[in-house]
């Protein structure tokens, strides 16, 4: 069964994060001075167990679901995540997806994870420069994100690398990174500096757009338009010539609530309509109240048959509440 929101936008794809806790400390995700010692994490019995986030998918399989991303904080700090995947898959979803920072994605673990089903590999890089590298994320270790790159390549045939672009900090790297990976399998998705949260001190002067990216891009490679899909968050090319494809993701300049089909499960159950929410629909404490999966089933379908959700237009057009609604934090929701 499909299910509508209130703007005919189906619910076929769900981002599940495994932990709020990471390794890293990117600025616009985790920034160092927030979460830091003092930082209060959840408690391991806060977290959803396997068990209970197979339960929740089990009962969405009867909205005909299409794919689950793995994701955190960092979702390879979850110990036995293999096992996790192989459940997943045995559920009967189509694609199960993982977005990682890279840092503990050793060969032995990439193998381990597709043979138990998972598909596919994102990982995030924002720079080639140890010192820019520092100044978005004081903890990289760029050598073994670049490993890592080269490690889900080999072991998954292509992987989307995922860039976040800011203004003055990392935007003279374009061409850098567009060269470096032009020969692999990849698709080099840049993204704009969102305003996720509100510990990333955003502001419209950092955001460098897709537009601006495309053309620094143009001034050295031949862009060749590909056809997107329509639930695609990025428009995206190839770049001709060489094996890499290019990917832009423009939540600031170029919104796409209108196709937005995917939701959020928090690592501590709660379940989100949209990125930018600031309340979720309570999963864990369901699950652990009761067995009735056909209580779970219909929380849900009132929920996204209810949903609304368009933050990224309603801001590009400046009909934004006056009043200020605390947003859920990415490291907290997934990305």
């Amino acid at each position: 069964m499909v299910i509508n929101d209130k703007l005919k936008r189906s619910f076929e794809y769900l981002r599940i994060s495994l932990t709020d806790r990471c390794n890293y400390r990117c600025s616009y995700c985790m920034p160092k001075d927030i979460f830091n010692a003092d930082y209060k994490y959840l408690k391991k019995s806060e977290l959803l167990t396997f068990e209970e986030i197979l339960s929740f998918i089990k009962a969405l399989k009867a909205f005909d679901i299409k794919k689950i991303r793995l994701t955190g904080g960092e979702p390879l700090l979850r110990r036995n995540i293999e096992n996790l995947i192989n459940g997943i898959k045995d559920t009967g979803i189509n694609e199960v997806a993982l977005t990682t920072n890279g840092s503990l994605l050793s060969f032995n673990k990439a193998k381990l994870l597709k043979q138990n089903g998972l598909d596919s590999v994102t990982i995030s890089l924002d720079s080639l420069r140890c010192s820019t590298n520092k100044k978005i994320n004081p903890y990289s270790n760029l050598s073994k994100v670049i490993d890592s790159i080269y490690i889900a390549t080999d072991v998954f045939g292509y992987v989307k690398i995922n860039v976040v672009i800011m203004n003055n900090v990392n935007s003279n790297e374009i061409f850098d990174i567009v060269d470096k990976f032009k020969n692999f399998n990849v698709e080099i998705r840049f993204i704009e500096f969102m305003d996720v949260g509100e510990t990333n001190e955003w502001n419209l002067d950092r955001v460098y757009s897709s537009e601006r990216i495309h053309r620094d891009i143009s001034k050295y490679f031949s862009l060749i338009k590909l056809t997107d899909d329509h639930s695609s968050t990025s428009t995206k090319w190839q770049l001709n010539g060489y094996n890499a494809k290019i990917g832009f993701i423009s939540s600031i300049t170029q919104p796409f609530c209108g196709s937005c089909n995917r939701a959020r499960l928090s690592a501590d159950g709660l379940f989100y309509t949209c990125l930018f929410a600031s309340q979720g629909y309570n999963v864990l404490d369901t699950l652990r109240k009761s067995s009735d999966i056909n209580k779970l089933q219909n929380d849900i379908e009132n929920v996204w048959t209810r949903r609304i959700d368009q933050y990224s237009v309603l801001r590009k057009s400046s009909r934004q509440d006056n009043e200020h609604k605390s947003k859920i934090e990415m490291s907290y929701i997934g990305g």
